[in-house]
């Protein structure tokens, strides 16, 4: 799966960069395009001014003849604002080609040419002024002289043409090559997003599969678990019958045959006397624990845990006494719980520090509470770092465990010690972790061997809520 996930990343990489890379060169053919057009109209600028430029330079002859032969004044203005023209049309033409040294050199030429035949065109003006006739030789040397203009500047015109003329060539060229690279990066970058498609749909597919039989398994895991609840809650009721049968005849025969028995059939009806005492109390912790198994049993209220403390200390009053046990204690908060199974925590930590004391010393237990932030408990990963938690310690200077058994304590019929040595069931810590898993918190454990042992239990504030 996670082979398959990595594929279709690397595919998908794969795509944004083909399809950057398309953006990219889509980006540079559009440049080259508008720096094209920019070009091209650039060129047709000059080509219009040099057109201009001709179209005056035949006005202007065209004006010196009319005042040769017509000799009217008007012609004289015609010639003057022909000449301006011309001079400006030149200039810009300059400007416009300053970085061409050919066509720089063809101006020059129209340039030098146009003195010439502004020379001729003054020289043939003044003689018609003067002798109130016409200069035919004049005429004829400014009609040459303006054919060479129009030569030089028909010179510039084609070889601008021929410019555009390869420009285009080259856009043609640059264009296809363009087209060629654009349609490969977009025919790979439909293969594979061809390709990442069909491993996501087979991703999904498997996804889709592995859910399904996921949930199954999860009906099959919740009806075997209430299949088994059932059976232990049925179980251990009709046990409980037959059993206290037992208890009843064996104390009935012990109290009215003690004077026929002797001291081996009494030691042995208080060996059955006592093994049903044993079986009575793993039938009741059973019972308890199939109890908080069953979740539709768990009535969720506001719980005092100060009001809770106090009623099972009351509980183990006897027991404290017995061993002279100093207990200490913060004052506790309300939460939300069920009340029960909160008792049943409180008193099944509480009781095992009394039962797990050193010989000849008195227990001394501490019960310490604190709110803290998720993101201040350490070694627990399911823990919500921005939500707060309740923290209640409960610590005892008893025999304490390996830590390595940290974790074992808290399995169902799991015991450090031997029943000759301590008394119980082997249902009592994992009655608490179920308790505090109900309650959506977590428990921990951590002892050191003769130093006592120290059980942490964070349950989650109830004012996240809010």
């Amino acid at each position: 799966m996670y082979n398959s996930l990595r594929n279709v990343v690397i595919l998908f990489a794969g795509s944004i960069v083909l399809l950057g890379m398309l953006s990219f060169s889509a980006y540079q053919e559009v440049r080259e395009s508008l720096e094209y057009a920019r070009s091209v109209e650039y060129m047709h600028i000059i080509q219009h001014e040099a057109e201009r430029l001709g179209a005056t330079v035949k006005e202007l002859e065209n004006c010196h003849k009319g005042y040769v032969y017509k000799q009217e004044a008007e012609y004289l203005n015609l010639i003057f604002a022909s000449k301006e023209q011309i001079i400006r049309l030149l200039t810009t033409l300059q400007q416009r080609v300053k970085d061409n040294d050919s066509q720089l050199a063809r101006l020059e030429a129209f340039k030098r040419g146009f003195r010439r035949h502004i020379a001729i065109l003054n020289s043939s003006i003044r003689y018609t002024r003067a002798e109130n006739k016409v200069d035919e030789l004049a005429v004829s040397k400014s009609q040459i002289q303006a054919n060479q203009m129009l030569r030089d500047l028909s010179s510039f015109q084609n070889y601008q043409k021929q410019l555009l003329s390869v420009r285009g060539m080259q856009k043609d060229q640059t264009d296809n090559q363009m087209s060629r690279k654009m349609f490969l990066f977009a025919l790979f970058t439909v293969l594979l997003l061809l390709v990442s498609f069909g491993l996501i749909f087979s991703e999904l597919r498997k996804r889709i599969t592995f859910q399904d039989e996921l949930e199954r398994k999860i009906e099959e895991l919740k009806r075997s678990n209430s299949e088994l609840e059932q059976f232990a809650y049925v179980a251990s009721h009709d046990m409980q019958e037959p059993l206290r049968k037992i208890r009843a005849f064996s104390d009935m025969l012990l109290i009215r045959q003690r004077a026929v028995l002797n001291e081996d059939g009494k030691s042995t009806l208080q060996k059955i006397a006592k093994s049903s005492e044993r079986l009575q109390n793993l039938i009741n912790d059973l019972l308890a624990f199939s109890r908080l198994v069953n979740k539709n049993a768990q009535n969720v209220e506001t719980v005092s845990l100060d009001t809770l403390l106090s009623e099972v200390l009351k509980d183990l009053s006897m027991l404290t006494i017995e061993k002279n046990a100093i207990i200490e204690y913060d004052h506790l908060p309300t939460i939300s719980g069920v009340s029960f199974q909160l008792h049943q925590l409180f008193l099944n930590l509480i009781s095992n520090a009394l039962k797990f004391s050193k010989n000849g010393i008195a227990p001394h237990i501490t019960i310490r509470y604190r709110l803290l932030l998720g993101s201040k408990i350490f070694n627990i990963q399911e823990v919500k770092p921005f939500l707060t938690y309740h923290e209640i310690t409960i610590s005892d200077n008893g025999i304490g465990f390996e830590q390595e058994y940290a974790d074992k304590i808290f399995m169902i019929f799991q015991r450090l010690h031997a029943k000759s040595q301590f008394e119980g069931t082997g249902i009592g810590l994992a009655v608490c972790k179920r308790v505090v898993t109900n309650h959506n918190g977590y428990i921990k454990a951590e002892s050191v061997p003769n130093h006592g042992a120290t059980f942490t239990i964070y349950l989650p504030n109830n004012r996240n809520e809010e």
